[in-house]
C-alpha cells in the first residue's frame, strides 16, 4: 500500500485488530506509524455520521477495516443487525475513506463461497462467489462496496481464524480450555478450509501495507493446509497427549442456523506471486498452543 504513517483501525479490540495492532508496533517499518484504533466502544459503526467525523478527523492514509459481525448463526437469526454492520458499517467507512482519499483494507471471507465444488487447489480470487448465508452474503456485498473504491480498496479473504482471547469465537481456544477442565471437545470432522492463525494474518497484512506498489482487488490470506477442525483437535492432542480425545461430529449434527460451505478453502496463490506464502496450520497452532 505505498508508504502510509496513520492508519485507522476498526474493530480495535477484536481477536484480528489487537493482533494486527501487535503486529504494526513489533515490525521495524510500521513500528513508528500513528495507529488510532476504534471499537464499539467509540461509536456504531452502522452510524454514518459518527464513522464519518472519526475518521475526517483523523485523516489516514489508509483504513484497515476490520469490525464485523463474524457469528454465522446470529447473522442468519437477526439479519437486520447482520445487514447493519457488516453492510451499512463498511458503506460507511468506504464513504468516509473516498472523502479523505484513504485506501481502505476490508477483511472478507471464506464463507462468500458455497464450498460446492472447490478448484483444485483451493477457490481463487476470480472464481465466482455464492454464499449460502447472511453473514456470506453480508460479507460479499461489504467487497463489492469496498471495490468501488477501485485501485485505492483492498479485499482480503480469509478463513477459520484462532488465535484471539475470546472462546466463543475462537474453536482452538474453547477446547483449550474444555481440556483444562478435563471434558472433550465436539468438533465438526466433515467441513473443510484453511484453519489461520491471526498472528499470521496480521503479519500478512503488515506485509501488504508495506509493499512498494500499492496492492488492490482481492486478495487470499491464510495458513496452509485444509483441515476440518476435527483435524486441528487430533493435532491439539498430539501437542498435548493429556488433553481428552475430541468428539468428532457431522455439520448435520450441529444444528447450525443457515447454510455453510462444505470445503471453502481458498489457494493463497496471489499471495505467493506478491512474495509472501504463510506457514502450516499445524505450525502456527504448535505457536498459539505454546502460550497457553
Amino acid at each position: 500500500m505505498g508508504a502510509p504513517t496513520r492508519l485507522y483501525l476498526t474493530g480495535a479490540d477484536g481477536m484480528l485488530g489487537t493482533a494486527l495492532a501487535a503486529a504494526l508496533a513489533a515490525d521495524p517499518v510500521t513500528g513508528g506509524w500513528d495507529v488510532h484504533g476504534v471499537s464499539v466502544k467509540d461509536f456504531d459503526i452502522a452510524d454514518a455520521a459518527a464513522v464519518g467525523r472519526s475518521i475526517g478527523e483523523f485523516r489516514p492514509d489508509v483504513v484497515v477495516h476490520t469490525a464485523a459481525h463474524a457469528v454465522v448463526d446470529d447473522c442468519e437469526r437477526d439479519p437486520t443487525l447482520a445487514l447493519r454492520v457488516n453492510i451499512a458499517g463498511v458503506r460507511n467507512v468506504a464513504d468516509a475513506c473516498r472523502r479523505t482519499g484513504s485506501r481502505l483494507v476490508h477483511i472478507s471471507s471464506d464463507y462468500v463461497f458455497d464450498g460446492a465444488a472447490p478448484p483444485d487447489g483451493g477457490y481463487r480470487e476470480t472464481d465466482l462467489p455464492s454464499p449460502l448465508s447472511v453473514y456470506g452474503l453480508t460479507k460479499l456485498a461489504g467487497e463489492r462496496i469496498c471495490g468501488l473504491l477501485g485501485d485505492r480498496a483492498l479485499s482480503v479473504r480469509t478463513s477459520w481464524l484462532f488465535g484471539g482471547a475470546d472462546e466463543r469465537v475462537d474453536v482452538v481456544l474453547a477446547a483449550l480450555r474444555l481440556a483444562a477442565a478435563g471434558e472433550p471437545a465436539a468438533l465438526v470432522a466433515d467441513q473443510y478450509s484453511l484453519p489461520t492463525y491471526t498472528g499470521d494474518l496480521a503479519r500478512a497484512l503488515v506485509f501488504l501495507l508495506t509493499r512498494p506498489e500499492p496492492v488492490a482487488g482481492t486478495v487470499h490470506v491464510a495458513n496452509a493446509g485444509t483441515a476440518s477442525w476435527y483435524d486441528v483437535g487430533l493435532a491439539m492432542r498430539e501437542l498435548r497427549p493429556d488433553m481428552p480425545e475430541p468428539k468428532p461430529l457431522t455439520m448435520a449434527e450441529c444444528g447450525f442456523v443457515g447454510g455453510r460451505p462444505r470445503d471453502s478453502s481458498l489457494s493463497t496463490e496471489r499471495l505467493a506471486a506478491l512474495g509472501l506464502t504463510l506457514p502450516h496450520w499445524r505450525d502456527a497452532l504448535e505457536r498459539f498452543c505454546a502460550r497457553h
